[in-house]
């Protein structure tokens, strides 16, 4: 049995893909632990992720529980086709839209836990922007935002987005272009207003 400390990420493992994969092939033939390390690999990406679309710990959290049980459940039918951080977060997007759409939206993420403020900024300077980029987010629809959220947050290439999405690099690509003109406009208006002001 593989012994793996829960809180690494498969990409901060130096064999994180042969790890998973010996996770995955152990977990499909009923070893509970190896399925629980597995999962674990992947948790806190999930709940950046979730957070950053759902805008709550708390109901991040639910959509991370739900994305584990989910992916329990298909685990029998998972042939490999995608890498299976790729699979497991194809399913957590559709988790949080579909939550998402059965509520209004509420907060999208914690911009300090990203990194977006300088260590200098004053607390006053930071609030300012964080109530800018949230009013920013929320002019996105549901799955630019969850675009943004894969490419900048996470990292994710063009073509793992669009495999775990189910599209083609180049609707990738449009979409997210979409998203940053749409945010191109949200500040040019803000700085219109700013102006007027």
């Amino acid at each position: 049995m593989l012994s793996i400390r829960a809180q690494w990420t498969v990409e901060e493992t130096e064999d994180g893909p042969a790890v998973e994969s010996e996770l995955l092939r152990a977990g499909k033939a009923g070893d509970r632990e190896a399925l629980a390390q597995l999962l674990a690999l992947h948790k806190r990406p999930l709940l950046a992720l979730c957070h950053g679309i759902l805008g709550h710990a708390e109901n991040a959290e639910d959509a991370v529980q739900e994305t584990f049980l989910r992916a329990l459940r298909a685990l029998p039918g998972f042939r490999g086709d995608a890498a299976f951080r790729t699979w497991l977060f194809r399913i957590a997007v559709n988790v949080c839209l579909r939550s998402k759409a059965a509520r209004h939206p509420t907060e999208p993420w914690d911009e300090e836990r990203t990194g977006l403020w300088p260590d200098s900024a004053s607390p006053e300077a930071i609030a300012l922007r964080r109530l800018r980029v949230l009013e920013a987010l929320h002019a996105l629809p549901r799955r630019h935002r969850a675009l943004l959220l894969l490419k900048v947050l996470e990292g994710w290439s063009v073509a793992e987005i669009g495999q775990a999405l189910g599209w083609s690099p180049i609707r990738v690509q449009n979409e997210l272009s979409r998203a940053r003109r749409t945010l191109l406009e949200w500040r040019q208006r803000e700085a219109n207003e700013g102006e007027e002001r």
